[in-house]
């Protein structure tokens, strides 16, 4: 047999059994991966290294509604790709598994916040590198405690946040779980030294002064919007990149993709002038993937209503799957290069 036909998702479709067509996926889920259940041996017996987790939670919402569309949008958004990476020439085809969304209780957020902190748990449980997709910025707080205690008191955690929102109010209006509180919560874990944070992307009048003035009480070093600009995205990934990974035992990446222009990312909660462009968020990945890997990655409010054509959802699954991509390239994780379509040859 031809070891090509083992990798006929590498190619576009023929007639027979390889036409079947990509926009007529059946069940949805990331990129088209087999449904595997964070409960009993199957997770942890699977040799994806990743599971996608959705948390289609919109109870820690300030903003506008509409981000417990996020997971749908995306596992959509993902099923217009195909696994082959040629800049990497790598295959994600088998890399990921779906765990379907958290069981979401409206009449209950704090058992809500159980239950997303108990599926990543169950996630890491099994050496699987959780993808979260949200949801508000709020689900980071149950995702982040279940990585710390994940790795335990005696380790070291490190964490980076993209976004245009500090998200650093000890309380709003009374609550203090709610999507503005995020990093405030985030920055009290005992096992994540302020060494190891960094957040990018700040800018604008969404950043009160009392979240200013908490993170530098608390040395939280920023890097406002006007910074990357000046700087570069490289310069300053690279230095936040050291700082996040340098040291640490296990890293949270986070993803609001309001860090993106509003041109660029419509479809988020609160939208912001002033942010990067696409290809500046794919160096952004680049940067990220270099380090060869990571313990989660979340992205939150993205809200599919406001987006135009999909173009957001399209572009934060674009940003994952690219860091997959580079990371697969670190480890060697690359295709015979002679790989071709059975019966495939030059035409003159």
């Amino acid at each position: 047999m031809n070891p090509a036909k083992a990798f006929a998702h590498l190619f576009s479709p023929l007639g027979g059994d390889d036409g079947d067509n990509y926009r007529s996926p059946g069940q949805i889920s990331f990129l088209r991966a087999p449904f595997v259940s964070l409960d009993g041996d199957e997770l942890a017996n699977h040799e994806a290294p990743y599971v996608f987790i959705g948390v289609p939670f919109d109870e820690g919402n300030v903003g506008k509604p509409g981000c417990e569309d996020g997971p749908r949008e995306f596992r959509v958004a993902s099923l217009d790709y195909f696994p082959y990476w040629f800049e990497f020439n790598v295959d994600l085809h088998g890399t990921a598994v779906d765990s379907g969304d958290v069981s979401m209780p409206r009449v209950s957020p704090d058992v809500a916040r159980d239950r997303i902190y108990q599926a990543v748990r169950k996630a890491l449980a099994a050496g699987k590198t959780p993808i979260i997709c949200g949801g508000d910025r709020s689900v980071s707080i149950p995702a982040t405690k279940a990585l710390s205690d994940h790795l335990g008191e005696d380790k070291k955690m490190g964490y980076m946040h993209l976004g245009a929102h500090l998200d650093m109010a000890d309380q709003w209006a009374g609550e203090s779980n709610v999507s503005t509180c995020t990093m405030a919560r985030i920055t009290e874990l005992e096992n994540l030294s302020m060494d190891n944070v960094a957040h990018i992307g700040a800018r604008n009048s969404f950043n009160p002064k009392d979240h200013i003035d908490l993170a530098k009480s608390r040395g939280m070093r920023f890097h406002p919007m006007f910074e990357v600009l000046e700087r570069g995205v490289d310069d300053v990934m690279d230095e936040t990149v050291s700082r996040v990974w340098d040291g640490t035992d296990g890293q949270y990446l986070s993803f609001n993709f309001n860090v993106m222009d509003s041109s660029s990312a419509p479809g988020v909660t609160a939208t912001e002038p002033g942010g990067l462009e696409s290809r500046e968020i794919m160096r952004v990945a680049s940067k990220i993937s270099e380090r060869g890997g990571l313990s989660v990655i979340d992205v939150t409010e993205l809200c599919p209503m406001f987006d135009v054509s999909g173009s957001t959802s399209r572009m934060a699954c674009c940003v994952v799957m690219r860091i997959m991509a580079g990371i697969a390239l670190k480890h060697g994780k690359t295709l015979d290069e002679s790989l071709r379509r059975p019966g495939w040859k030059f035409k003159n």
